[in-house]
């Protein structure tokens, strides 16, 4: 693991959508960071496609839901999330709906 508050990557990337199921991009990495003390589910997203990017740096307490490639079928739903320019990365936090496969930390 590159940051030892990090759990392991999702292989394969993930697929993004808004609250209306539409498909706003792909990441080529997810990764889920290790619960904090708020309660809020925290992931470091990298892209190389603007429109997911703007979409995801535009994200204010809305919808969002998160599909892996790997085998298992991981994923997360939130109920509300929220993103920010963290570095070269986006980084996403809000409270989950559900979490599909082995996504939990």
């Amino acid at each position: 693991m590159d940051n030892p508050s990090e759990s392991p990557k999702v292989p394969g990337g993930a697929r993004f959508f808004d609250s209306k199921r539409h498909d706003l991009g792909w990441a080529t990495r997810v990764s889920q960071r290790k619960p904090s003390l708020g309660g809020l589910t925290v992931l470091d997203v990298t892209t190389s496609e603007p429109a997911l990017a703007s979409s995801l740096l535009m994200l204010d307490k809305g919808r969002l839901l998160v599909k892996s490639r790997d085998a298992a079928g991981g994923g997360w739903d939130f109920m509300w999330a929220s993103g920010y320019a963290n570095g070269r990365d986006i980084r996403i936090q809000g409270v989950l709906v559900h979490v599909f496969g082995a996504r939990s930390v």
